[in-house]
């Protein structure tokens, strides 16, 4: 981890040095052009590399600090109940030549997560239901790293780009139980347009991703130690290697996906894309000795649809629409072993646990442009259904949620070298049917967490929130900035706070 920490300091100063005197346009014309609100709102357009020729007509470039504070008073048990910590950030995109770009970013985070409970592994979205659990569980200090770096470049009507990004996480904690995590997560992007007529672009690309996750739990204590649980979803457990003293796990996952694009303009008039992927997440498990049994295997299959067209009314108004559907399915496969022998034999292994995700969004965009000014409003609608259901016993529960909201972005010119940048937006989700098939366990204090933690799936959320931010430029010296972002969240009659500021500089 200190070659990382030594790794990241030097791309911050290579950073540094790259900064570069801005020009004379004015400061507005230059930060609505890197903050580009049309380009935030197709964003999945650039998961395709080879369409970043078309992200941005100059180079720019930000290296930012913040502090971020989350307190949540209605929360799940296993994610916590609020994080607050430091986070540092540079990311740059260089148009080199006409036909050439670079691009790339580093972020850094020290966050101190709060009543972490029922919870002893990261990512818990990527690996549940298969987690480590116990009924103690605290604060966990967390760190994490990313960096990334692209290239593309044009060739006649062809244009080839590639990405490769790295993200790593790093979460410990002093007391029992003391948990030390460890992930690496790989992902190689490669991407090839074809200019087929006009402005008219056909692509394909793809993923290839390596994910690893490693854990050990200890106890120092002589009072005693909780109970650990293998979780295989909705409260159940691993009877056969629950109650380890020093548990030791690893997932290893294997991920790929590809797609197709169709655009014209470069995505400023439309595009269609279509993405499929497959996943594959086995996780192994010790108890202190050196063979290690694979307990679990988690499929997951994904296949997401998006189309964007876009409108010009006069030079001052602009228009889109975005309809996009995801649908991913997770299985997940669990071993039997035998203990009848003096060597632990497998018996068998079958499907036991199924998770089905659908979501359909659509999303509007207006923009109004001046001089000096700015206004884009995305007002956005959205429809989820999440079925999760386990055998071996029988086990389950649905969720159907409607969503809709509105994000904002006012950018004001006060002179040539200032401007203010306001972005409030609020949401709501909506609860339209849940179903509570769930079966009781043994244990009363996991069946009070399965159900606290659907009744919390169960609810309604509104939240609101604002981002207000300050640029100025001095004579001789790159552009700096502040901002402040507070978002409030009910859930469950309860709010839940957060509150960030950062400062930093963009040139």
């Amino acid at each position: 981890m200190l070659h990382t920490k030594t790794f990241f300091c030097l791309l911050l100063i290579g950073f540094s040095f790259n900064i570069k005197a801005q020009d004379s346009i004015r400061l507005f014309k230059t930060l609505n052009n890197q903050y580009n609100q049309e380009r935030d709102f197709k964003n999945n357009f650039y998961y395709n590399p080879a369409s970043m020729s078309g992200y941005s007509t100059s180079s720019f470039s930000e290296f930012s600090v913040g502090y971020q504070d989350n307190k949540e008073n209605a929360y799940r048990q296993q994610l916590g109940n609020g994080s607050k910590g430091l986070m540092i950030k540079a990311q740059s995109f260089q148009k080199l030549k006409p036909n050439r770009s670079v691009w790339g970013s580093a972020s850094y985070q020290n966050l101190k997560m709060s009543s972490v409970k029922w919870n002893e592994t990261l990512d818990y979205e990527r690996i549940a239901p298969y987690i480590t659990s116990d009924s103690v569980g605290g604060k966990l200090n967390l760190e994490r790293y990313q960096f990334a770096g692209g290239y593309l470049e044009k060739m006649d009507r062809w244009t080839v780009a590639g990405q490769i990004s790295y993200s790593a996480q790093m979460g410990y904690r002093s007391k029992d139980p003391r948990l030390e995590s460890k992930t690496s997560d790989l992902r190689i992007n490669a991407g090839v347009n074809y200019r087929i007529f006009r402005e008219y672009e056909a692509g394909v690309f793809g993923e290839f991703n390596k994910y690893t996750q490693n854990n050990s739990i200890q106890f120092q204590s002589l009072l005693g130690r909780p109970y650990v649980y293998l979780m295989s979803g909705l409260g159940f457990s691993n009877y056969l290697f629950n109650g380890g003293t020093r548990p030791t796990n690893t997932f290893e996952e294997f991920a790929y996906k590809g797609g197709i694009q169709i655009s014209n303009k470069q995505g400023r008039d439309f595009y269609l894309q279509a993405v499929i992927g497959k996943a594959n997440n086995i996780k192994s498990y010790n108890d202190g000795s050196n063979t290690y049994n694979d307990i679990s295997d988690l499929k997951n299959e994904e296949f997401k649809l998006e189309g964007a067209k876009f409108f010009n009314i006069n030079e001052k108004h602009r228009i889109g629409l975005l309809a996009g559907y995801t649908s991913s399915r997770k299985t997940g496969s669990e071993y039997g072993y035998s203990m009848n022998t003096s060597i632990m034999t497998q018996i068998f292994k079958r499907e036991a646990y199924r998770r089905d995700n659908y979501i359909a969004t659509v999303k509007g965009f207006y923009q109004y442009n001046q001089e000096r000014f700015s206004i884009t409003a995305v007002p956005f609608f959205g429809y989820e259904e999440i079925k999760e259901r386990r055998l071996y016993p029988n086990s389950g529960q649905k969720f159907v949620y409607s969503y809709f909201g509105l994000n904002a972005d006012y950018k004001q010119q006060i002179n040539n070298n200032q401007m203010l940048t306001f972005q409030p937006y609020f949401y709501k989700r909506m609860v339209n049917q849940s179903i509570n098939a769930l079966s009781t366990t043994a244990n009363p204090a996991v069946d009070e967490w399965v159900l606290q933690d659907y009744m919390f799936q169960a609810s309604d959320i509104n939240a609101f929130g604002a981002v207000l931010r300050y640029d100025f430029k001095l004579d001789k010296l790159p552009a700096f900035f502040v901002s402040a972002q507070y978002q409030t969240q009910k859930i469950q009659e309860k709010n839940n706070n957060f509150a960030a500021a950062s400062i930093g500089i963009t040139f």
